[in-house]
């Protein structure tokens, strides 16, 4: 879905920031518990805040055994525990640097540096949950690449643009803007930039302001959605086959106004 060469300019870092806050979770935000070790033997026993756990080891012999005790005994310390062991974080991190393929659209390599964390399942040990779902950046959108790359060759007309935006507190607080070519697949990435358009009009006009804005610029846009905040927070947690029955819901509530 992203282009290899994708474009990422005149971004408003307020509303970057939202989206991503929104949209993204952040493993480098949680409370983290870290082990690592070099062959069994503990070299990094430490919290992320500093703070004093219980359950201190010297030695790893089961590390998923082990992750899950730490992670019982800190539950409410820790958002998960993370075990490593240092040769095989070495060895992903080779594999992840010769599969680049320049080639390659980006979304696809990101997806391949999460799925081969599977090979490393003993060296690289999260609780809860798998590393691939756990480490890194992970979306809060409920869906999968697939079905993501699915909605949007049916919502979207090739080679045209996407407004996606949350209105939040009297403003456009958050916004996307994805251009697409002929392939479904995302040329440009940014935001909504406040000193062309006042974010701080009413939903539905913020919408149709922003519109007549990128149509000037000679860009179709063929698909906006502004949502409140609460909807769009509600939309983003649906399961992905309920995701058009609530969106449809939300509109017709009003917590919601799309084009065409």
């Amino acid at each position: 879905m992203l282009h290899q060469d994708v474009l990422m300019a005149d971004i408003d870092v307020d509303q970057w920031r939202n989206a991503q806050s929104l949209l993204l979770r952040s493993a480098k935000g949680a409370r983290r518990l870290v082990v690592i070790h070099e062959k069994g033997e503990v070299v990094k026993f430490r919290h992320t805040a500093g703070a004093e756990v219980a359950g201190r080891v010297d030695r790893v012999d089961d590390p998923h055994n082990l992750a899950r005790e730490l992670y019982d005994a800190n539950s409410a310390l820790v958002d998960f525990v993370v075990v490593m062991e240092r040769d095989a974080v070495d060895s992903y991190f080779a594999q992840i640097q010769d599969a680049w393929d320049i080639e390659a659209d980006l979304d696809v390599f990101v997806q391949q540096t999460y799925a081969a964390l599977d090979e490393y399942s003993d060296g690289i040990v999260t609780y809860p949950g798998a590393a691939r779902d756990t480490l890194g950046l992970q979306w809060r959108i409920g869906s999968s690449l697939d079905e993501v790359n699915a909605a949007a060759r049916a919502l979207v007309a090739p080679g045209s643009s996407v407004v996606l935006g949350v209105h939040e507190n009297g403003v456009l607080w958050a916004s996307l803007l994805l251009d697409f070519d002929e392939d479904w697949k995302v040329t440009s990435v940014t935001t909504v930039d406040p000193t062309k358009v006042d974010i701080s009009l009413p939903r539905a006009e913020v919408l149709d302001r922003v519109v007549e804005w990128l149509e000037s610029t000679g860009k179709r846009v063929s698909l906006g959605l502004v949502l409140d905040g609460d909807g769009a927070r509600e939309m983003l947690a649906a399961p992905t086959a309920e995701k058009a029955a609530v969106l449809a819901r939300l509109v017709s509530e009003g917590g919601g106004t799309t084009r065409p």
